[in-house]
């Protein structure tokens, strides 16, 4: 069985259709681990193939910037096309408006929302109007966390973000892909070092990569614990269970990838929350660490 550390980062989109695409096909693959598919014209039919199957929650990954000039309703001919996008967006509680009056009686309107949006509501068209985010649009920010299964519960309780997780249900850790093990993330509260542990005896257990051998508790009685899991786990994959069912006795300190994508008020409310010293550390470790990214950006 292997141990890691945690850690996050953020996934910048590059600002084009096939930017999201991207976004989308890199963001959905976290589920089945098939990130070695993705080659540089591959995001497209993936993204096809979601819309085609109703899979489209993966393309809320996918973030658009839209701009357009308004005008008055008498002078300009577009006048009502343009206002009635203004007003679909306006009512789309997943989609954010931002109106910037001008002096001489022109309005620029500076919308942002995602690709699910357009695709259920057949608003493809109005990917004529992309452009570059501009100081005006509200941004979105999509974040990977490396974490356990424990923080990833504690993640998707902040609703208004999209997610996309690392699913139990269909990766098979007996793979070769996954090093025919089960990997799991150090907690703060143990000293234990990253690498691959194995039970040396009944009553220690030893890191193979740095040679430590643990004898004291509660090291080994957490390391019991997950290797443990991780034999009946496999017992239960080579009984002819699926990994849906053998899932059932994974642990809560697992190993798991989750894409979690929102707008910057949602972000700064969530680091308000995790980053108080009345969370828990593992996640405060976690937010702090993605509060000072998103502070160099």
């Amino acid at each position: 069985m292997q141990l890691v550390n945690s850690y996050v980062k953020i996934m910048p989109q590059d600002n084009t259709l096939l930017g999201a695409y991207k976004q989308i096909e890199l963001a959905g693959r976290t589920a089945y681990k098939s990130e070695n598919r993705i080659t540089e014209n591959s995001a497209k039919d993936f993204v096809e193939m979601l819309v085609s199957r109703g899979h489209t929650a993966p393309l809320e990954q996918g973030t658009i910037y839209l701009c357009f000039r308004l005008g008055s309703p008498l002078l300009d001919e577009n006048y009502l096309y343009l206002s009635e996008i203004k007003r679909r967006y306006e009512n789309n509680k997943y989609s954010k408006v931002v109106e910037q009056k001008l002096s001489n009686g022109f309005t620029w309107v500076y919308i942002t929302t995602n690709l699910r949006v357009i695709f259920e509501n057949n608003w493809e068209s109005d990917l004529d109007l992309m452009c570059e985010p501009s100081n005006f649009h509200k941004k979105r920010i999509a974040v990977r966390f490396f974490c356990s299964r424990a923080i990833a519960n504690e993640l998707v309780r902040h609703r208004t973000f999209s997610f996309v997780q690392e699913s139990t249900r269909y990766c098979n850790y007996s793979k070769d892909k996954f090093n025919n093990e089960l990997t799991y993330i150090i907690p703060t509260w143990l000293n234990l070092d990253v690498g691959t542990y194995i039970q040396a005896n009944i009553a220690d257990f030893k890191n193979s990569d740095t040679g430590t051998v643990y004898t004291t508790l509660p090291e080994i009685s957490f390391l019991g614990a997950l290797k443990s899991v991780e034999n009946e786990y496999f017992e239960l994959l080579k009984s002819g269970c699926k990994p849906q069912e053998a899932r059932d006795v994974l642990p809560l300190a697992l190993k798991t990838e989750i894409v979690m994508t929102g707008y910057e008020d949602d972000w700064n409310h969530f680091f308000s929350l995790r980053c108080d010293p009345a969370a828990h550390p593992d996640m405060r470790k976690l937010a702090n660490d993605l509060k000072q990214q998103m502070t160099c950006q």
